[in-house]
């Protein structure tokens, strides 16, 4: 009964966060209140014999709807809680839980010996839905972490080298600008000419990613001092070296204020005054030279100023849209949809910026042991099929998405629609996504499998059953550069039929001929790894070559090269 009180709680305390959640948007809130039922849930919940496990029910029919917004952590809180509490409730009185348990735990062994051969996302699945179970009925904890150890590594490892990213940034600094300053009570006219060179630098840094960007150069002024009766001509040059500072963390971007450093040396060309004599000349000559070192101290505090003033506000509105781009493009959303990586770590060495992620999800399998070697490239890429599975499986399963809204995820993610994603059929399709594995890839032996799952499909009025189109692809290198080649036509098949054993329904064989027709388009025969274009800034570095790329044991390994290279790694 204790655990089944714990997940009670649980359910409570999530509704709360939930409601607290709806209040702060009263239009949609209350329709989202009205179509969950969350009064009559709260309601249930209050009742001293307990709530209802068929209104419990009913409840949670429309948690798992299906719908886009219900992926939104908030309700997807929620629903976990509310099955949790539906199932050990229901398990109070199951007699047969002590057997269904010892099955559970004899299963395991031989799926995860299954897994470490096959790399099968299909196994990978069945493994977490037997490690759900588990926690659903809270038995078998120390199973759930002894296989959330071996399978719980980071899956997606990122290299950027800091002569791509310095690439960007590293232009020429030519410019002049007025300079009218008051250094101890003289009022200084005249013109700087500041001519430098801008770059990037990697800053080590063990817990985020520190990037610099860097100025040197030297100002060269050429000025007049007003003082009384005194006109003081000079030439100044000022070496400086500055540098702003970016950092880059899970948490966010953060941007420093530009630091600068600078020296400045004069030169008194002429002293005049306005007054006639001699005396006066040498005494303000005798001033200007006793003056002139704290003069150039002052002046070099200016021109510190002047420098951080001017990088601030040349780097700050650039710098401001990645901040914002990184904030409300990917971990705002990722964090509102329960898809933010467990594990998302920045860190920079002088060679280059490198992101570590581990994305798993409730029960789901990520990488085992080390990833392999870094690939060589300006670009490395070491991605286990884990960490897209998941990805995939926390933003799709369950969700019941039509083709119009298919197309304007896509052109928002890419910035256009792929040629192979338009449609030549005059009525909508929609799909019905299964709770788990809705897309899934694997990596093994220079090939990529795909396979894309629907529980339920659409065409106008017209509405089919479950059924599973799977295409694999092999890598082969050519002289132009790598190529995926389509082994077959894509497949559709219910999910576990048998082509040996089971026979097609009318309804299953039109569908199979609808969907192996439209993945036909959509995977093509051949992909070609075409040269990255790089865009503004960048561009310079020119586009990026696929050096080196291996499929195999579940990961991708994809290194890209700035320039074009003689050695090119085959796997």
């Amino acid at each position: 009964a204790s655990d089944v009180s714990a997940a009670k709680q649980r359910l409570i305390e999530a509704v709360d966060r939930l409601q607290a959640r709806l209040d702060r948007d009263k239009g949609q809130g209350d329709n989202w209140r009205k179509y969950l039922r969350l009064d009559e849930l709260a309601a249930e919940l209050k009742k001293p014999a307990g709530p209802s496990l068929e209104t419990l029910g009913a409840v949670y029919a429309k948690f798992a709807a299906g719908h886009e917004g219900l992926k939104l952590a908030c309700f997807v809180e929620v629903r976990r809680a509310l099955r949790q509490f539906i199932v050990r409730s229901r398990a109070v009185d199951d007699a047969s839980l002590p057997e269904k348990l010892g099955q559970a735990l004899d299963e395991l062994p031989p799926l995860i010996q299954a897994y470490r051969e096959s790399h099968d996302p299909a196994v990978a699945g069945r493994i977490q839905a037997v490690l759900e179970w588990l926690d659903l009925m809270d038995r078998g904890r120390q199973v759930v972490a002894t296989v959330e150890r071996e399978f719980g590594q980071s899956n997606l490892f990122v290299e950027v080298s800091a002569d791509l990213l310095a690439k960007g940034f590293t232009k020429p600094v030519d410019t002049t600008e007025p300079v009218r300053e008051i250094i101890l009570g003289t009022d200084v006219r005249g013109t700087g000419h500041i001519v430098g060179r801008r770059t990037l630098r990697l800053l080590p840094a063990s817990d985020r990613a520190e990037l610099a960007i860097e100025v040197t150069g030297s100002i060269a002024a050429d000025t007049v001092g007003y003082n009384g009766p005194a006109r003081i001509y000079s030439q100044g040059d000022t070496p400086f070296t500055a540098r702003k500072v970016v950092r880059i963390s899970a948490a966010g971007v953060e941007i420093l204020p530009a630091d600068a450093d600078a020296r400045t040396r004069t030169k008194i060309q002429d002293v005049d005054v306005t007054c006639r004599g001699n005396c006066v000349e040498k005494i303000a000559w005798k001033r200007t030279f006793k003056q002139k070192p704290a003069a150039e101290w002052e002046a070099s505090r200016r021109a510190e100023f002047r420098l951080n003033r001017r990088i601030d506000r040349e780097a700050d509105e650039r710098l401001n849209e990645l901040r914002t781009a990184f904030e409300e493009r990917f971990r705002r959303p990722l964090l509102d949809r329960d898809l933010f990586p467990e594990v998302l770590d920045f860190r920079t060495d002088e060679q280059a910026l490198r992101v570590e992620a581990r994305r798993g999800g409730p029960f789901a399998l990520a990488a085992a042991g080390e990833p392999p070697a870094p690939p060589a490239g300006d670009l490395t890429v070491r991605l286990h099929q884990t960490f897209f599975n998941n990805m995939a499986e926390g933003a799709l399963a369950g969700m019941f998405l039509r083709e119009e809204r298919f197309r304007e995820i896509v052109t928002d993610l890419l910035g256009r629609l792929p040629p192979e994603l338009e449609s030549e059929d005059s009525e909508p399709w929609a799909v019905q996504f299964p709770p788990a594995r809705p897309i899934t890839v694997r990596f093994d032996d220079g090939r990529a499998v795909v396979q894309f799952r629907g529980e339920a499909y659409e065409k106008g009025d017209r509405r089919y059953a479950a059924m599973d189109v799977t295409a694999a692809y092999r890598l082969e290198r050519r002289d132009a550069g790598f190529v995926l080649l389509r082994e077959a036509e894509p497949t559709a098949f219910p999910p576990d039929f048998d082509p040996q054993k089971d026979h097609l329904s009318v309804s299953q064989q039109t569908l199979r001929r609808l969907l192996e027709r439209r993945f036909g388009k959509i995977f093509r025969p051949e992909i070609a790894l075409e040269p990255v274009e790089l865009e503004g800034d960048w561009a310079a570095a020119g586009p990026l070559t696929v050096a080196s790329i291996q499929m195999d044991d579940g990961w991708l390994a994809i290194g890209l090269r700035a320039a074009p290279s003689d050695a090119v790694a085959m796997p």
